[in-house]
């Protein structure tokens, strides 16, 4: 018995792809409910209220520093699928006003991230079970043109793939 079945095919498009991120967002949570059609999330509903730019935190990272990635895991043994997904988030200049925002990131437990990539397309990371800090490396660099930074990785586990969000959701 087939449990899915496959749809459609994909094909290769053009050469325009970016990597990499231009901003990561994040919303205190958990997640109530949200709206999804074909993959793509028009509203998340959080404390009764459905969630807009005002509600999110915006996090600017440098050019070619930050990234998300997701890996499924399946195991037809235990007849189970996971949605591991993590953002790697570069913030430059360690400061007090930042080191403040990173405590309070890895307090919470149900945060709601969502990614922009540098092809403008936004990215759910922990919508249904919510996002947590996972691990933070601080340096100071060395030399005079080495990095003084923070390196967090914000996880998530959960059920689904990332879903695609809508921008205006995160961003006015």
């Amino acid at each position: 018995m087939a449990c899915s079945n496959i749809t459609s095919g994909v094909l290769n498009p053009c050469s325009s792809n970016q990597g990499g991120l231009e901003a990561i967002f994040i919303a205190n949570g958990p997640t109530e409910s949200f709206v999804e059609s074909n993959g793509t999330v028009t509203s998340i509903t959080v404390g009764g209220s459905a969630l807009t730019a005002a509600d999110f935190f915006k996090f600017e990272v440098p050019r070619t520093t930050s990234s998300i990635t997701e890996t499924v895991t399946g195991d037809v043994a235990q007849g189970t699928v996971t949605y591991a997904q993590s953002a790697v988030m570069v913030l430059n200049q360690m400061q007090a006003a930042t080191r403040d925002q990173l405590q309070l990131i890895f307090e919470a437990t149900s945060m709601i991230v969502v990614a922009k990539d540098n092809n403008g397309r936004y990215w759910s990371l922990g919508l249904e079970r919510g996002a947590y800090g996972e691990t933070s490396a601080n340096t100071s660099g060395v030399a005079y043109q080495d990095a003084n930074k923070y390196e967090i990785t914000i996880g998530a586990i959960e059920a689904k793939p990332m879903f695609e969000v809508d921008g205006s959701i995160v961003e006015a």
